[in-house]
């Protein structure tokens, strides 16, 4: 299973991202991204994975993850049927990873300071935990401003001193902010740092002191693509989010994401995701309209 490198935008009003992730099943591949990520499973199952730790997830599921840890949710075969019975719906909280770090200085902020921590593992909290805190998350999703803030550092606060939670990724799989880990998450930060521009492969193979040849090979080895798709792909995911939640047109969207000219953007696009871009644009917008009504 390839891993991608997620960038999450924040909105100049809000240090948080909450929203629904509502979609007929969740698709997103295994990624990692440097924000801690909350996710609470309100209906779906499948399996999930987070570092090397692989089981089954349900309706009802709380998980913390830490950042740059491998994870994604893939659900159960039925959901790719296109069933109005069978859609997958979550609420996602993402927050930086020095989103306390000038507070962590006071011992009253000291169990959280070690939940997360431990979030570099993964967490699965359990029942009682969910149970307590269920009403709180869907709130935060209601919320705005000052008011969020407040709530979601006391949704915290009260999961790091529940005792209902198991750890997921062995203790080796990310002790010590593992070299190799890190190396290729920053990897792919550059990328999506630097998508919406010409990449070569000397420029980004120098920023981590490797030749071109070496640095292909390390590449491939730890994402299972080579470069060139692992960027089509991403420059790819980027314009379906523009596509589905913007008005600009394909042309600007296209330049926005990196591609040098249309043809080329229609091309990649539908290799990828097996549609040409104007088709998934109005395959998304009737399939919203639809779960809608």
């Amino acid at each position: 299973m390839s891993l991608i490198f997620e960038k999450i935008s924040f909105t100049p009003q809000s240090s948080l991202v909450v929203r629904w992730n509502q979609y007929q099943n969740l698709t997103f591949p295994l990624h990692c991204h440097d924000e801690y990520e909350l996710i609470y499973i309100y209906k779906s199952y499948g399996t999930r994975y987070i570092g090397d730790s692989v089981d089954q997830f349900q309706e009802g599921d709380l998980f913390l993850v830490g950042n740059k840890l491998p994870h994604c949710w893939q659900n159960d075969e039925i959901f790719y049927k296109n069933l109005p019975t069978h859609q997958a719906k979550a609420v996602i909280i993402q927050f930086g990873k020095d989103f306390f770090s000038e507070v962590f200085q006071y011992p009253e902020f000291s169990p959280i300071q070690a939940m997360l921590k431990n979030a570099r593992r993964g967490i699965a909290f359990g029942k009682s935990a969910v149970a307590q805190n269920k009403s709180a998350i869907l709130k935060l999703i209601e919320s705005t401003g000052f008011e969020r803030i407040m709530a979601f550092i006391q949704l915290l606060n009260r999961l790091a001193n529940i005792k209902d939670y198991r750890l997921l990724a062995s203790i080796g799989f990310n002790k010590g902010e593992d070299e190799s880990l890190y190396r290729i998450t920053d990897t792919l930060k550059f990328i999506s740092d630097n998508y919406d521009r010409k990449l070569k492969l000397d420029e980004i193979s120098a920023q981590f002191n490797m030749s071109p040849s070496a640095f292909c090979n390390y590449f491939k080895r730890k994402t299972g693509k080579t470069l060139v798709n692992y960027i089509n792909e991403f420059r790819v995911a980027q314009s379906c989010k523009l596509l589905t939640s913007t008005d600009k047109n394909i042309s600007e969207i296209a330049f926005e994401c990196g591609f040098n000219n249309i043809s080329n953007f229609n091309r990649t696009f539908k290799s990828i995701i097996g549609k040409n871009p104007r088709d998934y644009k109005t395959l998304w917008s009737t399939t919203i309209y639809d779960a809608n009504k």
